[in-house]
């Protein structure tokens, strides 16, 4: 989703000056691109450059259609990455617009994490350099080897991958309701069920887990074999969760869920690695898969992977970290970066910040949460309420 706001569009094709140069075209192309980071920083110049006419397609393999841009309340955390390298291939004017085609080329802490090749048409307005129609393909986006819906309704397939995200990100609440309104809109689809077993396999509620997926499973003759192995997957028993799981691999070989929740499960945090592995290379910005990703390098005892994919995923989610608060894992992906990023020095609250240790908040909370559970931080923070000495 963040990819659908950053590269955008392409200039006008209305309102312009004549006669664009190919060094003029190649230094806006790439300058607008390139600064792309810094957080807050980067919208006014990202915000410059696209035309209030531009259109985008992003991915149109994956059946959708041109979108206009929409400016408003851009969320300058998009823009998170640490540095990004544009390559041009073809700059073909046309008068008073030119087609641009390169590749993008994002990175965090020296990793290549999106790699994007698009085409792009620039143009002038009012002297102003702009993009005002742009098409993008990312090669971490291919559809095949997902689940998708066995569904005929009308933007089912969005829906779905919505309550899909929602369960990745433990936002149980809003899979739930994504869930049952999706059960009263085709009362058919098996999968439309699955938002409402993940919330009450989560909540124990072992009675309503056990309805709803008596539910889906009466309707599985219209649902693929990867949607109906990742049904069965929700079983009470661990060996089954694993079997069914490794049988919608074969159907869904790159689906995020159904990797990630292969990875939950396996007691072999080598094998769960690998696995994971395949769909981190598939969508790097995922924040569940990173999430996961950096807990097992973690019980590998791999801190420096651990902490770039813990670092991908408070880059790309700021807000979301359910899992410490459904009680599923012991420390969440913010205290477990302060205790990389801490280690053995001497800091105050107000340091965690300047030093670029957290950038986060509720940084009071994440700390003594950490002392609780009784990690050795050596360091002492200055609250609100006078001093505090973690030990």
């Amino acid at each position: 989703m963040k990819k659908l706001l950053i590269l955008s569009a392409l200039v006008s094709l209305y309102g312009c000056s004549a006669g664009l140069s190919e060094d003029e075209v190649r230094e806006f192309a790439i300058s607008h691109i390139e600064n792309q980071i810094g957080l807050e920083e980067a919208v006014p110049g990202y915000l410059a450059g696209i035309s209030e006419t531009a259109k985008i397609w992003n991915n149109p393999f994956w059946r959708n259609t041109p979108r206009t841009v929409n400016f408003d309340n851009l969320d300058g955390r998009v823009f998170y990455e640490d540095s990004i390298k544009v390559t041009l291939h073809d700059v073909y004017l046309l008068g008073n617009h030119a087609n641009v085609m390169g590749t993008i080329e994002w990175f965090v802490m020296g990793t290549n994490t999106f790699y994007r090749n698009f085409s792009g048409i620039v143009t002038k307005n009012d002297g102003q350099m702009q993009w005002e129609r742009f098409v993008g393909v990312d090669n971490s986006a291919g559809s095949a080897g997902f689940v998708w819906p066995s569904t005929e309704l009308e933007g089912g397939n969005r829906a779905f991958r919505d309550m899909r995200t929602a369960m990745m990100n433990l936002e149980n609440d809003r899979a739930l309701a994504l869930s049952d309104s999706l059960v009263d809109a085709d009362p058919n689809w098996a999968t439309a069920h699955l938002g409402q077993m993940h919330y009450y396999w989560f909540e124990r509620d072992k009675d309503n887990f056990l309805a709803a997926k008596a539910m889906a499973m009466s309707k599985l003759e219209g649902a693929s074999r990867a949607e109906q192995h990742l049904i069965k997957s929700y079983d009470l028993d661990r060996e089954t969760r694993l079997t069914e799981l490794k049988s919608a691999m074969i159907h869904a070989p790159v689906d995020p869920m159904v990797r990630v929740w292969y990875a939950f499960n396996e007691p072999d945090k080598a094998l769960a690695r690998d696995v994971v592995q395949v769909a981190w290379d598939r969508l790097p910005q995922n924040g569940a898969v990173n999430n996961m990703m950096g807990y097992i390098y973690m019980d590998l005892e791999e801190m420096d992977k651990a902490q770039l994919h813990f670092e991908l995923f408070m880059r790309a989610n700021p807000d979301k970290d359910e899992f410490e608060r459904l009680g599923v894992l012991e420390i969440n992906t913010v205290q477990a970066l302060l205790l990389f990023n801490i280690g053995e020095n001497e800091v105050t609250a107000g340091e965690l910040r300047s030093r670029g240790y957290y950038q986060g908040s509720n940084v009071s909370y994440n700390l003594k949460k950490l002392v609780d559970l009784g990690y050795g931080i050596i360091s002492v923070v200055k609250w609100i309420g006078g001093p505090f000495a973690l030990n």
